[in-house]
């Protein structure tokens, strides 16, 4: 599976940001006519005097332009969860605004209008936030099944084995394993795999991903698992001389190998000296000696 690519804000700016004041979307409001996009504001100022679209000049209404804009909550949750601060800027600003002039306030206003909503209702989550969260080892759903049969302390054993911890919302899916494995004293020859409920998650995963993948509400704290497996084994080949007459490429020699398939009695000839000729004897310390000692041993 390929790995997910990551960009920056600006290269997304064309999309998320108002033709009209050049700012990010606030109320974002789309033309029905041909779909782009603007400020609630930006565009109803901008429709009491024209009735095209400031993009694309389609007519957007022939006496009423502003039945053919429609509010695009999509839109804008996508800005507030991309733009970091935006979404607690405005309510900001809003407050500041009604606290300014009472007297505006809009009765039928929802608390979103009046800037009272915060981050953690809205759902929406900063780098420097701290997330809190609980690790449990993962038995699996048979394990699970299995000890409340048996026992029926499967509910206690999941409350004494869980834990809790608070963690910055850019660390990574890497940084937590890491510290369980130190936590746990791990040996290097297994790795430690972070889940949410059955679901294996990256390493690149920071937590603020974590929150806006899955569907956690911060109505408690956010429930991961771990469990501990095998690490893959690479294979390492093994060095061989050049000229070796042998080649090791298993566990067992190869002349090993080939020496159980000579002695063995489906392989073994009728006669071996009519297959082979009888070797000269060779003086002793000769060079040719050596190479029959070889495939002696070979043999």
């Amino acid at each position: 599976m390929h790995r997910t690519t990551r960009i920056k804000i600006t290269e997304l700016n064309p999309h998320l940001m108002c033709a009209l004041c050049g700012g990010y979307f606030i109320d974002a409001t789309t033309i029905v006519e041909c779909l782009h996009s603007f400020c609630k504001t930006c565009i109803v100022h901008y429709l009491e005097t024209n009735k095209y679209c400031p993009m694309c000049d389609v007519q957007v209404h022939k006496t009423r332009p502003l039945l053919s804009i429609r509010s695009d909550k999509t839109l804008q949750d996508i800005v507030y969860k991309l733009v970091p601060g935006l979404f607690k800027d405005e309510m900001k600003r809003r407050r500041d605004f009604y606290a300014a002039y009472p007297l505006a306030d809009v009765p039928n206003g929802s608390n979103e209008d009046r800037g009272e909503v915060s981050e953690q209702e809205k759902g929406n989550l900063t780098d420097d936030e701290t997330v809190s969260l609980s690790i449990e080892f993962y038995e699996g759903i048979r394990d699970e099944n299995r000890g409340t049969v048996e026992n029926g302390n499967t509910e206690k054993d999941k409350k004494n084995s869980m834990r809790f911890l608070r963690c910055p919302a850019a660390m990574t899916i890497m940084h937590l394993a890491k510290f369980l494995r130190n936590k746990m004293d791990v040996p290097t020859k297994y790795k430690v795999e972070v889940l949410y409920e059955d679901e294996p998650l990256k390493e690149y995963y920071t937590l603020m991903d974590i929150t806006y993948i899955y569907p956690w509400r911060r109505n408690g704290p956010l429930p991961l698992k771990y469990r501990v497996q095998p690490a893959c084994k690479r294979l390492k080949l093994s060095s061989q001389p050049p000229n070796s007459e042998c080649t090791n490429t298993s566990g067992a020699s190869e002349c090993e190998s080939v020496s159980d398939k000579a002695h063995s009695p489906a392989t073994l000839p009728a006669t071996t000296s009519s297959s082979l000729p009888s070797p000269v004897t060779p003086s002793h310390g000769s060079p040719s000696s050596n190479i029959t000692t070889k495939m002696q041993n070979c043999s």
